[in-house]
């Protein structure tokens, strides 16, 4: 069976949110779709992604206009990252050349609701307040503002999980299912390096892109908190920041973390030739070990992360996209009608995934029989863990327009501390009094 997951469409948060700011400050950027709103009472409504969301989207386009009639729905595959562009020189010029609806990053949409608190329409008095019980609750919460009003409805989702390999635990003797924590993980870590030589897994300790982060963001979602609170205070002083950091010095000073910079990836981790016993990866790489590691099978398995502390959250967001309805179109409600349809209804999911095959955010489409059968490469129904993942009350993450200054800060104290050996903590507090001077916002109370 083909797994439900497609490859990884890496929404660039750091280049994104530095080109939005290098948008704001020129004022203008090239080219620009005409909206379909240009024209009042018009009955055609346009919408703006790229990639596989488009390819679901327009198989959902001919049941749509069949129930509509008369109404003619324009979806344009505007390319990524050239969409961001384009979306923000619209809403810095009000609104002007922006479609009725946009497939957003949850990276970017609250850099957009800050930027521009204008931007996106207010979907709630649209008939979104009925359907949040049907979506993820950290990904819903995500593309909301202070007043708890929705601004975009999910559309593909995806969580963290654990890849490992189950050749290296058995050599050390070590039982996976047994390990229910990250620091029994780290025990076994040891076991499985002494028997075998391997490291338990790698990070980019020089921090040489941005996504060195990765890891760090997992362990903090565990314990729900992320480089912003939901008041977009500074969270790096949080328990559950600071702890995230000082599992990552212990393993690194136990000799545990392969040093990779993140250019090379991680296929030469999933082919074997860097042994590393983990790769905590988001939900979307089920679907690359067939294709980058064919001979590895049998050797890599998949499980929901253990807990940072015993009982608590074994999942952890990885992002996802909204639909969102543009606050210039003129033709609102109907655009909304689309994305509901599209989003929230089964016979439009279906028709999405068919066309798309992205792992829906709409829980109803997961009791389906395509969700129910077994992974080919791992010889389990690996949508079930993604479900049980998902079915968890995880925290939105809460990006604001400064996510890119806040990356930036911890990935040099994440350096400092594997590199130099600095104080987790002492490290996070300085990144915190540095972002807080860069951007004026306060820092949230530990």
């Amino acid at each position: 069976m083909t797994s439900h997951f497609s490859r990884p469409r890496r929404w660039a948060a750091r280049a994104g949110a530095l080109a939005l700011g290098a948008a704001l400050a020129a004022g203008t950027l090239a080219g620009c779709s005409t909206s379909s709103g240009d024209d009042a009472g018009s009955k055609t409504i346009t919408v703006w992604g790229w990639g596989d969301p488009v390819k679901g989207m327009k198989a959902a386009v001919p049941a749509f206009e069949k129930k509509h009639a008369g109404v003619t729905v324009k979806v344009q595959d505007v390319g990524n990252p050239a969409i961001w562009d384009k979306v923000t020189t619209g809403m810095a010029a009000g609104g002007s050349g922006l479609p009725d609806v946009i497939d957003v990053g949850a990276d970017y949409m609250s850099n957009y609701l800050e930027t521009f608190p204008d931007g996106f329409a207010d979907l709630t008095p649209l008939g979104a307040d009925k359907l949040e019980k049907n979506f993820p609750t950290g990904l819903w919460g995500g593309a909301q503002k202070a007043d708890g009003h929705q601004y975009g409805i999910p559309f593909e989702v995806n969580t963290s999980l654990i890849f490992y390999r189950t050749d290296l635990f058995q050599q050390a003797g070590v039982d996976p299912a047994s390990i229910d924590t990250w620091d029994q993980m780290l025990d076994a870590g040891k076991k499985i390096k002494a028997a075998t030589g391997a490291d338990l897994f790698a990070v980019d300790k020089a921090a040489t892109q941005a996504d060195a982060a990765n890891f760090w963001q997992m362990l903090a979602r565990q314990s729900e908190s992320f480089f912003f609170d939901k008041k977009g205070d500074i969270d790096f002083t949080s328990k559950g920041s600071v702890d995230a950091l000082e599992f990552m010095k212990k393993a690194n000073d136990a000799g545990l973390i392969a040093d990779v910079p993140q250019s090379q990836g991680t296929t030469s981790q999933a082919k074997g030739e860097t042994p590393v016993a983990l790769l905590p990866l988001a939900s979307w790489a089920v679907s690359t070990f067939a294709n980058d590691a064919p001979d590895m099978k049998g050797k890599w398995a998949v499980r929901t992360p253990p807990a940072t502390d015993a009982g608590g959250l074994t999942a952890a967001s990885a992002g996802g996209t909204y639909l969102a309805v543009t606050k210039a179109s003129k033709n609102q409600q109907l655009a909304y009608d689309f994305v509901e349809f599209s989003m929230a209804t089964l016979e439009g999911q279906q028709l999405v995934y068919d066309g798309g095959h992205l792992f829906p955010s709409f829980k109803p489409m997961w009791e389906t029989d395509a969700f129910k059968a077994d992974n080919d490469y791992f010889g389990i129904n690996t949508n079930d863990l993604v479900m049980t993942a998902l079915n968890q009350k995880t925290p939105p993450d809460y990006y604001t327009k400064d996510y890119a200054k806040a990356l930036k800060a911890y990935d040099d104290a994440q350096t400092q501390v594997l590199v130099s050996g600095a104080d987790p903590k002492k490290a996070l507090a300085d990144a915190a009094e540095l972002l807080a001077g860069q951007t004026g916002r306060k820092i949230a109370k530990g």
